[in-house]
């Protein structure tokens, strides 16, 4: 049995629940984004300073194995662009 997928909205919430009584000096704005990812982070990069990214690890590899998505903002956004690595 197939587990029920959550709504996209709620992900997101869930993943930034408790963040802001950690740091409540960051001003954080979310929005959920239909389409191709690489497209909505260049788009959101316009209005973003700086623009944040997650980046997972690869097991076995040293460093950061960026993707194509993380590639896009990296060389094309107009803003300063933060890689954050997943803990």
């Amino acid at each position: 049995m197939e587990a029920p997928r959550r709504p996209p909205s709620q992900v997101l919430d869930d993943a930034l629940r408790g963040l802001a009584d950690r740091y409540p000096d960051a001003r954080v704005s979310s929005r959920v984004i239909e389409g191709p990812a690489r497209r909505a982070l260049l788009d959101a990069a316009s209005e973003a300073d700086p623009l944040v990214v997650g980046a997972r690890r690869h097991h076995g590899s040293p460093g950061l194995q960026l993707g194509l998505v993380n590639h896009a903002p990296l060389h094309h956004a107009p803003c300063p662009v933060t890689v954050v690595p997943q803990l």
